[in-house]
């Protein structure tokens, strides 16, 4: 049977509040921002998880890495509660806690098939 790698409702509603957040923030305060001024890896991330189309399994490892490494800072973590900070907004815009949990969920779903079949 195959593994659907179309994001919850939730990890949808994350990414477009983190987005929304973003947007009405001025720009010092926008988050997900390239050194050149474009928009970072994070809104594109955003973008395809709103768009409720599947996720690539290289996209759900990225994610997967992107949390391992934002999760380890103590004083990102703190940031994360001002709710307008950029840290929450990028948080959300990765797809939030749950977004966190489902992309590790369907990552290990995805191995065990793979092992099942050798």
């Amino acid at each position: 049977m195959a593994i659907s790698t179309v994001p919850p409702v939730i990890v949808k509603r994350n990414a477009q509040k983190g987005l929304e957040i973003r947007s009405k923030s001025v720009p010092s305060k926008k988050a997900m921002v390239g050194e050149d001024g474009k928009p970072s890896k994070g809104v594109f991330t955003a973008r395809a998880l709103i768009s409720g189309k599947p996720i690539s399994e290289e996209l759900l490892r990225t994610m997967i890495a992107w949390f391992a490494r934002h999760d380890e800072s103590e004083m990102e973590v703190a940031n994360r509660r001002d709710k307008t900070s950029k840290a929450y907004q990028a948080f959300l815009a990765w797809g939030g806690n749950e977004g966190r949990d489902w992309a590790k969920k369907t990552i290990r779903r995805i191995e065990a098939e793979r092992a099942s079949k050798e």
